[in-house]
């Protein structure tokens, strides 16, 4: 499979599909997100379940942007201060993936203590 970005590692096999959407607003490689009820991808914040995925790329407000899907995906998600084995959701900075003890959406597979930077997760949700 090929890599954009940096973003994803492999599927390992894992049910991962890549589905392209139009962006809401501009989005960042490694940024999770949500559909809108105005039918568009968005950044996702607050816990927002489900998610749609991770943005496989950048894309600008109305552009199209592809978005990384599935469970059991090994990928690269923006993040806010994780350690390896932290269950991570959606917090209240838009996109980024924080600890959590609510229902993980990702297991953080690396430590990364740069807020807002990409870091290794498996896919939960």
């Amino acid at each position: 499979m090929a890599q954009v970005k940096g973003i994803l590692l492999n599927d390992g096999g894992a049910p991962a599909r890549i589905i392209n959407f139009i962006a809401g607003e501009a989005i960042s490689a490694g940024e999770a997100l949500k559909m809108f009820t105005n039918g568009k991808a968005m950044l996702a914040t607050n816990g927002a379940l489900p998610i749609l995925g991770l943005a496989l790329t950048d894309a600008a407000s109305g552009g199209q942007v592809s978005c990384i899907t599935g469970s059991g995906v090994v990928c690269y998600a923006i993040t806010l201060g994780v350690a390896v084995g932290d269950g991570l959701n959606v917090g209240g900075t838009a996109g980024a993936l924080e600890t959590s003890t609510d229902e993980a959406v990702a297991l953080c597979l690396e430590t990364n203590t740069v807020s807002g930077s990409l870091t290794k997760v498996l896919v939960t949700a």
